[in-house]
């Protein structure tokens, strides 16, 4: 089976680390190719050949003879292999769009889809690069957005092999809040861009049954669940509880995560006035504002440890008893990731410790581990103290809880169990076409 995919970024293990496209395909057999839209090298021990289309392209060919588009080829010697590692997509008018955004993100991402919508793509070039791979099937995981809706119809009428897309997260619907008009009218222009772009799937991936849901019930696409895998191999083996017990968040703050981090804190706080009965590690790459570091301090018992990487991150969570799942409790927050099924929550299966959940009741996330009765869930900040102080108060808990999740994970995300999921759907869709021919 041939697999060409369709992205937004690079597929770099080393910027990525542990990225969905080599959780998913690791020992997959087929061969792999990809089209994708950033500046970045890949490297990866799975896809072998790629065809790169970047910002600086697309802006080059608005005043210049030059068209989009290249193949490119992964790092080789150990020069280039460095210069992969390095995170390339922070450089040059990507990285600019980047930070930009943070600050303004509606008008910077309407300028983005402008370039995009309006740059040549050289063409030729890429029906060479489709034409020589000879793909069974196109796999688009993606954010839906102009940008990609108008690459993938550009692929799809250079080839007539079926299309598979997968998405994550709330693309286009109008359960959001903003009082901005330009974030309404992209809205509005997605949400209609999304009705004409799903009718060259033939299926459509989800994270969440709930998103799932929302897709068949919107725009009448073919739509089934599809989660990340872990390593669930061996036997759950019970770990002895810490003391102080040992909470651990690791990754980003944003969409007012901290908040719920610092609620936490304050919890802690009252639990460890007459001695330290439990403590958070924070791990995080992300620089802290004086109101997040007032909020996330040693006089909350929480500790901010800086980053780790992929193999790091595995030990801190042998040497933890809890892992936190969180999200944000503000409207804006909960609208907006209501939908978006957290990767995270398969490595905190598989991670030995138990899962704390502190999310809106309505996501999905949450929905899925309170459902699966595999972690201690939290719906509401008023909670936090009462469901810490049960745990202090009763150790056992810990493992037992942690156990769950485990097993949790090794009945529904084993990479067998996904990636057969994955090869049947290719397969089904293939031997239809061909029985069509």
């Amino acid at each position: 089976m041939k697999i060409l995919l369709i992205t937004a970024e690079e597929w770099n293990d080393y910027v990525y680390g542990n990225g969905v496209l080599t959780n998913w395909f690791t020992g997959f057999d087929a061969e792999f190719a990809q089209i994708y839209t950033s500046p970045g090298l890949p490297n990866n021990k799975v896809c072998s050949k790629y065809f790169q289309i970047d910002e600086r392209q697309m802006v080059k060919s608005l005043y210049s003879n030059t068209k989009a588009g290249r193949e490119v080829k992964m790092p080789t010697n150990e020069q280039e292999q460095d210069a992969a590692k390095c995170n390339a997509q922070r450089k040059g008018i990507y990285g600019i769009f980047k930070k930009l955004s943070l600050w303004m993100h509606t008008p910077i991402v309407m300028l983005q889809d402008f370039i995009w919508m309006t740059g040549r793509y050289d063409k030729a070039a890429l029906q060479r690069f489709i034409d020589g791979y000879k793909p069974d099937v196109v796999f688009c995981p993606q954010l839906g957005n102009p940008k990609m809706w108008r690459l993938e119809k550009l692929v799809k009428g250079m080839t007539d092999v079926p299309f598979v897309a997968f998405t994550g997260d709330d693309e286009a619907s109008y359960q959001q809040v903003s009082k901005s008009p330009l974030f309404w009218l992209r809205r509005w222009y997605c949400h209609n861009g999304l009705k004409n772009s799903v009718k060259i799937f033939s299926h459509y991936f989800m994270h969440s049954k709930e998103q799932a849901q929302d897709y068949t019930n919107e725009y009448g696409v073919p739509t089934s669940t599809l989660y990340k895998c872990g390593d669930f191999s061996n036997e759950f083996v019970k770990k002895s509880v810490g003391s102080p017990i040992r909470l651990v968040y690791a990754g980003r703050l944003y969409c007012n995560r901290w908040k719920t981090l610092a609620e936490i804190g304050k919890a802690l706080h009252e639990i460890n006035k007459h001695g330290e009965r439990m403590v958070l590690d924070i791990y995080t790459q992300e620089a802290l504002t004086n109101e997040q570091r007032k909020a996330l301090s040693p006089e909350n018992s929480v500790y901010m440890k800086g980053s780790v990487n992929a193999q790091q991150l595995k030990e801190v969570y042998r040497n933890a008893d809890i892992a936190l799942h969180v999200e944000s409790m503000d409207k804006k927050n909960r609208l907006a990731t209501r939908v978006s099924f957290s990767t995270k929550i398969i490595d905190l299966m598989a991670s030995s410790c138990a899962i704390l959940a502190v999310c809106w009741n309505r996501h999905c996330g949450y929905q899925y581990l309170r459902d699966n009765d595999a972690a201690f869930c939290v719906d509401n900040y008023s909670d936090i103290l009462p469901m810490l102080q049960r745990i202090v108060d009763n150790p056992s808990l810990v493992q037992n809880y942690a156990q769950k999740a485990y097993e949790c994970g090794r009945k529904n995300h084993t990479r067998e169990k996904i990636q057969k999921q994955i090869r049947v759907k290719f397969e089904e869709l293939i031997a239809k076409r061909q029985a069509n021919e």
